[in-house]
Order: C-alpha cells, then sequence, then structure tokens
C-alpha cells in the first residue's frame, strides 16, 4: 500500500499501538522516543510502521491506545461507566 501511496503522490495514514514501546518510561512517550515492543502485537505494529517509512511515501502514523472496541476495557466504555456512577 505504502508503494501504490507514493507511486500515486497520495500520503498515507498508519494507526499503530502504544505497544511498540515497553512501558518503562516514567513519563510520556514521544514520537522521538526509541520504540521497544515486548510483544508480537507491538513488534508487527512496529514492523509496519517501518514499512511505510522505509518506502518514503508522505505519511502520518498514529500510536494510539485504548481507544475503542465493543469488548474488554477501553476508553470509550470507561467514560460510559464513569458517567452512569457520577455527577
Amino acid at each position: 500500500m505504502a508503494e501504490e501511496a507514493k507511486d500515486l503522490g497520495a500520503a498515507m495514514i498508519y494507526y499503530s499501538t502504544d505497544y511498540v514501546f515497553d512501558g518503562t518510561k516514567n513519563t510520556h512517550y514521544t514520537e522521538n522516543d526509541q520504540p521497544n515492543p515486548t510483544n508480537i502485537y507491538g513488534k508487527t505494529k512496529l514492523a509496519g510502521e517501518e514499512a511505510i517509512t522505509s518506502v518514503g511515501v508522505d505519511h502520518l502514523i498514529f500510536r494510539t491506545s485504548w481507544v475503542y472496541g465493543l469488548h474488554g476495557k477501553n476508553f470509550l466504555l470507561m467514560m460510559q461507566r464513569l458517567a452512569k456512577e457520577r455527577e
């Protein structure tokens, strides 16, 4: 996809994850921090980032966390629960 986007002169958006980091930093991570994934999910998302970057296509990479899903813990479900429990 990155190669095709580059050939077309298009830009790409890639949704990655905070799992590209190992979680040992005591402050917020920035885009300049060295990735160090500790599981296969983080490793494959980092590989995707690196593949896009290596092609040289114009791109944005968003490293998100805990955003949305129908099941399990996520930001949306937490906010809905808190809205019911608190004023």
